[in-house]
């Protein structure tokens, strides 16, 4: 009798041991992405020696891709490819898709991004020209 006695002194812990590291299916885990704060579309305007418009979009990994709306080179199709860093700091590159489809980079779009708000510098080296750009939500 005692050793049955002893047996389930030592089966009563090991029970309440093992139901309680049970996990709750109904709180799953998820992840958030570092770059969740700038994703989404974000359109603006750009001016200096040359005007227009800009859209672009942030993927969930931070990757940019955009068009670039000319008021001067209207016959030119302009797009943005490029990241945002964790911190924030957006490298645009600037393209040119020529008649043939292939892509030639003109320049860059660069600056900074909050949750709202980005801005920075432009430039198209392609025909010396530049100023600043500014987009958000």
């Amino acid at each position: 009798m005692k050793k049955i006695f002893s047996l389930l002194l030592l089966f009563i812990p090991l029970v309440a041991l093992t139901t309680a590291c049970e996990h709750d299916e109904e709180d799953p885990i998820t992840t958030t992405s570092p770059y969740s704060k700038y994703k989404g579309a974000w359109v603006g305007t750009y001016s200096g020696s040359d005007s227009g418009e800009i859209e672009f979009n942030v993927k969930n990994d931070g990757t940019v891709i955009g068009t670039v709306e000319s008021e001067n080179f209207t016959d030119l199709e302009l797009s943005l490819k490029g990241k945002v860093s964790i911190q924030g700091e957006v490298k645009l590159i600037f393209i040119n898709t020529n008649e043939d489809g292939n892509e030639e980079e003109i320049g860059s779009f660069t600056g900074t991004m909050s949750e709202t708000h980005s801005s920075g510098p432009w430039v198209n080296d392609s025909k010396g020209i530049k100023g600043t750009w500014i987009a958000g939500r």
